[in-house]
């Protein structure tokens, strides 16, 4: 019982809540939406000031995204250190 026990409790592959992946996610989505964004800007047919509004909104949702990633990164890293430093 305790090695069927053991099979369905231990845990494989990666966890999808650690920072590496979640700042993956975010610049993927923060890269992906910049992008399309910029390729679809055009066929809105948008005058030169909103199409430069569109595109600086669309530059800081990427760099949120981006920095977003970067801060889960680094709260998990000072988390880590803490637990160290207590325990």
């Amino acid at each position: 019982m305790n090695r069927l026990r053991r099979v369905f409790l231990t845990p494989f592959g990666p966890d999808l809540f650690r920072a590496a992946v979640v700042q993956a996610v975010f610049t993927a989505v923060g890269v992906f939406t910049f992008l399309a964004g910029v390729l679809y800007l055009p066929s809105l047919g948008p005058t030169r000031v909103e199409g430069i509004l569109g595109l600086l909104l669309l530059a800081v949702f990427g760099l949120l995204c981006a920095t977003f990633g970067q801060l889960a990164v680094v709260a998990e890293r000072l988390k880590g250190r803490n637990d160290r430093a207590a325990g």
